[in-house]
């Protein structure tokens, strides 16, 4: 059986950003850490990061800011702790020869616009693209991680996971590394977010209200048998959990989306909010 996260905090995002009310439409898609006191939280229906204080009251540093892309909205964001460069993952657009990939937007730490540029995976679905997105350093190269929504982007294939490993070129632009296909006892109902940290990775589920966690072997390119653990969400509420960030070993932050319908009506007291969660010591 899955233990259960520890709730340690947690607020309603209009509550923590200035101009902001309940009626308003804070979609959160994803969460990085800028440093161990400050969010960065994206939207999949805006395009403009908000940085929060971690403590979770309505500092005078909140604020929204600006992030100009190709798509509307993002579905998830990586830091870049070394350059101070983060990351909005696109899920996917249709590229100039009519292919369907997904995108990343490249901005410095104050929101100023680097790049923008394609992942090489192609997509047969529109909006069956990627989900999640991490960054990685390995001595001098650079990587990023994108999480596939759990169908290996088809519509019609259901389970099943895998991450596309994609690595920084001379000239900016990412190129394909490897594939990491994620074990049977990570194969959850959806994917909706990836983090990574001192070689643990953690993957989150919106349908399946689950968090896996488990190290990866950098040299092998695989996950570590073994390793892995599954845990559940402190109650049924937390069904739109789409952001994922590692804040300490035993500690993630995470974001949520808007109430789907369909879902419980218990699901709107926990949307649309940031909340941190201690990960319980792995039991045999």
């Amino acid at each position: 059986m899955s233990q259960k996260l520890e709730l340690i905090r947690e607020e309603k995002l209009f509550r923590l950003l200035p101009g902001r009310k309940k009626s308003s439409r804070l979609e959160a898609s994803g969460v990085a850490l800028l440093d161990d006191t400050t969010a960065f939280v994206i939207f999949d229906n805006l395009n403009w990061v908000a940085r929060i204080d971690l403590a979770l009251k309505r500092e005078n540093n909140n604020r929204l800011f600006p992030a100009p892309s190709l798509g509307s909205g993002f579905e998830d964001i990586a830091i870049d702790m070394k350059m101070r460069h983060f990351f909005c993952l696109i899920e996917e657009l249709e590229d100039f020869d009519g292919k369907i990939r997904g995108f990343v937007s490249e901005y410095e730490s104050d929101g100023t616009f680097v790049r923008c540029a394609q992942l090489p995976t192609q997509f047969k679905d529109a909006n069956k693209g990627f989900e999640g997105l991490t960054h990685i350093w390995q001595e001098d190269r650079e990587y990023l991680y994108a999480l596939c929504e759990g169908n290996l982007g088809t519509a019609a294939r259901k389970g099943g996971g895998r991450i596309d490993v994609f690595i920084r070129a001379s000239n900016g632009s990412w190129e394909n590394s490897h594939r990491i296909k994620l074990p049977k006892d990570a194969e959850f109902k959806d994917y909706s977010a990836l983090a990574y940290h001192d070689g643990r990775l953690a993957i989150v589920s919106q349908e399946s209200s689950r968090l896996w966690v488990a190290r990866i072997d950098e040299a092998a390119r695989d996950i570590v048998p073994g390793s892995s653990a599954r845990y559940r969400f402190p109650n049924k509420s937390y069904r739109n959990i789409e952001g994922l960030a590692w804040l300490a070993d035993d500690t993630i932050v995470a974001v949520s989306d808007r109430k789907k319908t369909g879902h419980p009506a218990r699901c709107a007291e926990k949307d649309q909010s940031i909340h941190i969660f201690r990960i319980p010591e792995k039991t045999s």
